[in-house]
């Protein structure tokens, strides 16, 4: 993967000279996109007021910021990991009480847990990497990232349902995905595709999150057994 990091790092090391200060310099059009991306992302803990998360591909943590205006009545612990060493020395200044890591997550399983793990547009960008590379990206990166989470990985990728097609974006294969999903993570899984933009959220949650919201004996037959 280290090529795909490689090109990865170049990217975004150019939009973060190119356009600081800006949504850009994470490679999003506007801060209303980001915060509705963050919106929807957000709805994973919804029913949980007091939780860990950690934000792969985290940029210059503008989630931690969302949170912090948006949701500063629920308890949690933010931390994030990036490729980028740029973004890791800027969100240090700004959080220093705030744990951030330099680290490729789809090549390595780190050992930290977190009960969320989200990904935001993290797997828009595959510029010059083939569509089949990138797809085997994604899948290691989201594979590690759900072994990382005690009870649930949300992420988000574009829709293959587009009035547009640039040749350096992914348009999610989404049957693919789905076998993925089902096959290699969990069949609890939840796909939001009915907001505003060219894109869509996924949610993967443990079973044993799952079971343990339904906990009557008729129940037990549709859980693997322990």
């Amino acid at each position: 993967m280290n090529k795909i990091r490689d090109a990865q790092e170049g990217y975004f090391r150019y939009l973060y000279n190119e356009f600081a200060g800006t949504p850009k310099a994470v490679s999003s059009e506007s801060l209303a996109h980001k915060k509705l991306r963050y919106a929807q992302l957000s709805r994973i803990f919804e029913g949980n007021d007091n939780f860990s998360i950690h934000d792969i591909g985290m940029g210059l943590a503008a989630y931690l910021d969302y949170l912090n205006e948006n949701l500063s009545n629920l308890n949690f612990k933010y931390s994030g990991s990036e490729i980028l060493s740029e973004y890791i020395e800027q969100v240090k200044g700004r959080f220093p009480e705030n744990e951030f890591y330099l680290r490729d997550v789809s090549e390595m399983l780190p050992e930290d847990r977190y009960d969320y793990v989200v990904m935001s547009g993290v797997f828009h960008q595959r510029r010059e990497t083939s569509i089949p590379e990138w797809e085997t990206f994604s899948q290691n990166l989201i594979s590690n990232a759900f072994k990382m989470s005690k009870i649930g990985v949300g992420f988000n990728f574009i829709s293959p349902f587009v009035d547009f097609y640039q040749t350096e974006v992914y348009y999610c294969n989404m049957v693919k995905l789905i076998h993925f999903i089902h096959d290699k993570l969990s069949r609890f899984f939840v796909i939001n595709h009915n907001y505003a933009l060219f894109e869509f959220t996924v949610f993967v949650y443990q079973e044993s999150y799952i079971k343990s919201k339904y906990t009557q004996a008729e129940f037990q037959k549709y859980f693997k057994m322990e």
